[in-house]
């Protein structure tokens, strides 16, 4: 008899957490469908504050290209980077660089930003809510997004000369080229 009690809490045990990883996976799956980051997919607005303190949103750039760079002071591939974006930023008509960091305070943004003279703007994503709608996973990743808001290329890891350039020609609109 106890040997009956106990096989029938176990099944329940087990019955329990079945349907409890079942329902967690569902839930996840729906948490997870609410913006989709693919190619081809509109890019999810989001607001920052730069380094001047002003609010600065992604759909503020509509019309232009923007080459949405994440990024942190820690991360050597992005420390990198930085100065190939930074000589590339304002070189082609309607494109746009905009880098987001990752985490850090504004006083240790500000300072990377003025030991590396950046005069690109810079967006600062403390809190990781960028992150977390972008689905980042590592850095630097970079995002580029045509002037009607899509997404056109997702890239992970360190981007070369050539590949800022290449980038940037991929999203300048007809209207810019020369």
């Amino acid at each position: 008899m106890e040997r009956a009690l106990r096989s029938s809490w176990t099944r329940a045990l087990m019955l329990v957490l079945i349907l409890f990883a079942i329902g967690y996976a569902v839930f996840q799956s729906l948490a997870g469908k609410r913006e989709e980051v693919e190619v081809g997919k509109k890019a999810p607005d989001f607001t920052l504050t730069n380094l001047q303190g002003q609010t600065v949103r992604l759909s503020d750039y509509g019309g232009t290209g923007v080459l949405l760079n994440f990024w942190a002071s820690w991360c050597d591939p992005c420390v990198n980077e930085m100065p190939l974006l930074n000589e590339a930023y304002g070189q082609l008509p309607g494109v746009d660089i905009v880098a987001v960091n990752m985490g850090e305070t504004k006083e240790r943004a500000s300072e990377f930003a003025d030991r590396h003279r950046l005069k690109l703007p810079i967006l600062l994503d403390s809190q990781g809510e960028v992150k977390k709608r972008y689905k980042i996973s590592g850095l630097p990743a970079t995002f580029l997004i045509d002037d009607k808001g899509r997404i056109v290329h997702k890239f992970s890891g360190e981007l070369s000369r050539a590949d800022v350039i290449h980038f940037m020609e991929r999203i300048q609109p007809k209207s810019g080229r020369n």
